[in-house]
């Protein structure tokens, strides 16, 4: 049962963070590390488990990824591959980097950056960039994910490569490229979730295939519950997190960074 408890909490933590700012995986390790569980041993849990975040942007954009695999759209693009409008080949420019450098480090990064003084560095010194950018930021000229160019794909996938680093935040990169490539921040959300998903996806795969052998019964059922939890919360997350930019932009998240970031180094570290 307790092991049920953890699954709970940690799908909470996953579903809500997923997709804000704060860095997921930042939070799954300072969750762990509170509740006293085997990183290691978790390691695979809480990527895994991210799956069910996931789902919950296909199902929140589901006419956005339909619209991908039109067939008339795919012929059209085939015909013409400058054709404007969000497609797949904005998707592939933007996860081939982060795929290709995270696959060549995942061992080095598990084994190396997966702990709390990583996750607090990253917290605050990314809260502070934060800030930064939204003084700086250009006007915002891209209001559609159908305007960004496949050269601003590819620059805001590179940035997602940071986010290998726990504690930056896939999100986060994501939005403060695109903002700095005059992207309304609403929109820099919305894309920065649509690419998200073949990367995360692709990489839970993997992780999956990787460590299945050491699953049995109990642990197949927290994955499970850990899974559905995400899903549902992250629903609730991702609808909250968009209403919030639309009236206050990114500066309560990047607070919120540097302060949880400071409040677990001073009682936990």
């Amino acid at each position: 049962m307790e092991a049920l408890y953890t699954s709970v909490i940690l799908g909470i933590v996953e579903g809500l963070t997923e997709f804000l700012p704060v860095s997921s995986t930042g939070h799954l390790i300072m969750a762990s590390d509170i509740l006293k569980l085997d990183q290691e041993k978790y390691a695979s849990f809480n990527i895994i488990i991210q799956l069910g975040a996931i789902l919950a942007v296909v199902f929140l954009y589901h006419k956005r990824f339909y619209s991908l695999f039109d067939l008339n759209k795919l012929k059209s693009l085939k015909t013409n591959l400058k054709q404007k409008g969000f497609n797949i080949i904005h998707i592939a420019i933007a996860i081939v980097p982060t795929l290709a450098i995270g696959f060549v480090s995942r061992k080095f990064i598990k084994a190396h950056l997966f702990n709390p003084y990583v996750v607090v560095s990253s917290l605050v010194v990314v809260g502070v960039i934060m800030l930064v950018v939204e003084k700086i930021k250009p006007k915002a000229e891209i209001i559609t994910v159908d305007e960004i160019t496949y050269k601003d794909a590819f620059i805001i996938g590179i940035s997602q490569c940071f986010a290998l680093i726990p504690g930056v935040s896939r999100s986060g990169a994501t939005m403060l490229t695109a903002m700095m490539r005059k992207v309304d921040v609403v929109t820099a959300a919305d894309f920065s979730f649509l690419i998200s998903v073949p990367v995360i996806t692709i990489a839970t795969v993997y992780e999956f295939l990787k460590s299945y052998s050491s699953f049995n019964a109990t642990y197949g059922v927290q994955l499970l519950v850990g899974f559905v939890v995400s899903f549902i919360v992250a629903i609730a997350a991702i609808n909250g997190f968009l209403a919030v930019l639309k009236r206050l932009s990114l500066a309560p998240f990047a607070f919120y960074r540097i302060i949880a970031g400071l409040l677990y180094y001073y009682f936990r570290l």
